[in-house]
């Protein structure tokens, strides 16, 4: 039995890597489909085939009886119903007949036991190939493993009529399917189900816990109404989705590369400010708040995004007053010739003046002023600084 178990195994580990092979793009496995109505994707079946019952040895010797001569003939019809592309239904029943030998009082003689048998069971079905695989309609094979629970009735007999018997049963196997057309598949459906053997008669009861019937049997199926599954959603458009919310993912992460730069340059701007407050005008003279200085790069009159904050937040002090305001623009004496340096004062203090008022400021309220860079605005000993409009 053991060996028998192993094989079993070797062959369902076979048809995963047959099917692994058969890949392809589609990858819609569980979900994305349409819901199929009740009457669709049906099949029937019928098969015929051998089948075996496995009991103890009460005397611990060879079974008497060779090895297929305790083969007998197996029957079955089913019904299945495929819920989605990967899972199934399926309503079987089995008759057939089993052919034991057992001992006829001693241990050295032997008599063939008649066992015809039914059994009904539901199994759930795993097409393991459209779940490895994906989904595909024009596959020549199908691996579907199952597992089920049904009940089995048997009739023993010795040339003359004998008990009946009933037990629940656990049944599981691998049904390989062959599709030759649209409508019709070939079945090789391998299986075993187990029942507790203290429920046969004592002439062939061994004493084990359980007995395992094994069943071999090639059938057709016959496959009726809508068989294809129509996806909800194309493949296509499915990975237009997931290509999106990728590249959103990607937007998402460099925007917050470039909030972390923006900071650190906050960080380094406010170090300057700090910087500032200890090398502003020397002591005794009336010390300017860095939060009045609007700074600008060289050759520049346009406001920068820190030079609005820096007037924003000075607006916010002063918007529902009524002093009167100062802008004074600077230029650095590195830049050029004086009247150049002039002029550039001159646009940089009318720009700060020009955004106070869009903020809220009256225009009568500020005096504009600009010095070139015929006096520094801080100091001579750094010339960046001076590249600036001071408010007060």
């Amino acid at each position: 039995m053991k060996k028998i178990l192993l094989v079993f195994c070797v062959a369902l580990m076979a048809c995963a890597t047959a099917t692994a092979q058969q890949n392809n793009d589609e990858k819609l496995h569980w979900k994305g489909f349409e819901t199929n109505k009740f009457w669709d994707n049906w099949e029937v079946s019928a098969g015929v085939g051998i089948s075996r019952l496995d009991i103890a040895n009460k005397f611990n010797t060879d079974e008497p009886g060779k090895f297929f001569n305790r083969n007998s003939w197996n029957l079955n019809i089913g019904a299945t119903k495929w819920i989605v592309p990967v899972v199934g239904l399926r309503l079987q029943l089995d008759g057939g007949h089993f052919q034991n030998y057992t001992f006829r009082g001693d241990r050295y003689s032997a008599r063939a036991y008649q066992t015809p048998y039914i059994f009904v069971h539901g199994d759930v079905m795993v097409n393991l190939s459209n779940w490895i695989g994906g989904y595909r309609e024009d596959r020549l094979y199908y691996a579907i493993p199952y597992v089920g629970f049904g009940y089995t009735a048997m009739s023993w007999t010795k040339n003359t009529p004998g008990t009946y018997n009933g037990e629940y049963a656990t049944t599981f196997g691998l049904l390989n399917k062959f599709r030759i057309t649209k409508n019709l598949d070939v079945q090789l459906d391998l299986r075993t189900w187990i029942f507790a053997e203290d429920g046969l008669p004592a002439e062939v009861n061994g004493g084990g816990r359980f007995a395992f019937s094994w069943t071999g049997s090639v059938g057709v199926a016959y496959r009726f109404n809508k068989q294809e599954w129509t996806p909800a959603y194309s493949q296509t458009v499915v990975d237009g989705y997931v290509e999106a919310v990728e590249q959103l993912n990607r937007e998402v992460s460099n925007a917050e590369a470039n909030v972390s730069t923006l900071n650190n340059q906050v960080e380094e701007l406010e170090a300057q400010n700090q910087e500032l407050k200890r090398t502003l005008i020397p002591a005794g003279e009336e010390v300017i708040s860095a939060h009045s200085v609007v700074f600008f790069e060289k050759n520049e009159y346009e406001l920068s995004t820190f030079a609005m904050a820096t007037i924003d937040k000075y607006v916010s002090t002063l918007k529902s007053g009524k002093l009167k305001i100062t802008v004074v623009g600077y230029a650095d004496r590195s830049t050029g010739t004086p009247e150049y340096n002039d002029a550039l004062s001159q646009k940089r203090a009318e720009a700060v003046k020009e955004y106070m008022v869009a903020k809220g400021i009256s225009e009568h309220r500020i005096e504009v002023k600009w010095v070139g860079a015929t006096e520094p605005a801080f100091t001579e000993d750094d010339v960046e600084i001076n590249r600036c409009v001071v408010i007060m």
